[in-house]
């Protein structure tokens, strides 16, 4: 990677890709963008740890959560990384409610809203790799056997590489007789997010919970509610997480990277942003 600091001149030559220009922006002032990685194979996990900010993980149930996040900070001492240099923030989704059972009941009907009888069957299609549109949502799973071989139905959507299908299917069967599930039903429970369902306090509680107890290092929000969703949640769980001393009060930088309590990076040797910014 041959370039001129003075200049700002950069050139880049590999068999892909001959590129040649000038840098017409100033270095980013927290170092490099914030990097989240998403992925969940071994492999995925291993990238993170080896030089990802922050993970959006899907493990937020509390016992899954503390078993990935023990997996993945056990993994950044071999890159020379601290535990506090990459945050764990699985998505979840949250209900409140005046009592417990008022934030059950909405939850519920919240859920059978997201997934409509089409949007379950195109769900088990994905694992079925079958047309299964002639199948009632609201009946008992397909009797049939999911296609293991040949093409698959949706080559953009369906899940057939990379895991046992059969296995998975029986598993679903499973639940689906031990509690008399329909299809719309199973995949309800199969798809569901980490849930807060509750009063304030007992969100905030929870939440907290999950932190203290090494299960995550905060969440990514979920609202069911677009473009409001988070109004309900700013305005009563969040001074409750601030009154425990677990949420700002106020922001104390100027960039993501500060939000988020991520360490700083050190601009390369012998380059300040302020140079930076005047050479562009």
């Amino acid at each position: 990677f041959l370039r001129d600091p003075q200049a700002g001149e950069f050139a880049h030559r590999v068999s892909e890709f001959d590129i040649r220009g000038r840098f017409n922006v100033p270095r980013s002032p927290q170092g490099r963008p914030v990097v989240f990685q998403a992925g969940d194979s071994d492999q995925g996990r291993e990238f993170a740890a080896s030089g990802a900010d922050a993970i959006f993980s899907r493990h937020g149930t509390f016992d899954a959560g503390r078993a990935f996040y023990a997996d993945v900070k056990g993994r950044l001492a071999t890159y020379g990384r601290r535990p506090e240099d990459l945050l764990i923030l699985p998505a979840a989704t949250f209900v409140l409610g005046d009592t417990p059972a008022d934030a059950a009941e909405k939850a519920d009907v919240i859920r059978h809203q997201q997934v409509s009888g089409a949007t379950a069957i195109a769900f088990l299609e994905r694992v079925w790799n079958r047309d299964l549109s002639g199948y009632d949502p609201e009946g008992p799973l397909p009797d049939v056997e999911p296609l293991v071989e040949g093409d698959l139905i949706a080559k953009g959507r369906a899940d057939a590489r990379g895991q046992d299908l059969l296995a998975t299917v029986a598993r679903w069967r499973q639940v689906a007789e031990e509690g008399k599930l329909s299809i719309r039903e199973l995949v309800i429970a199969e798809t569901g997010r980490q849930n807060f369902i509750g009063t304030a306090a007992q969100v905030a509680a929870e939440i907290n919970e999950f932190v203290q107890t090494d299960a995550s290092d905060g969440f990514i929000l979920v609202p069911h509610l677009t473009p409001g969703g988070l109004d309900e949640f700013a305005d009563t769980v969040v001074p409750l997480l601030q009154e425990r001393g677990v949420f700002r009060t106020e922001y104390t930088g100027e960039t993501l990277r500060d939000h988020l309590g991520l360490p700083a990076l050190t601009p390369p040797a012998g380059r300040t942003r302020t140079q930076a910014a005047a050479r562009a």
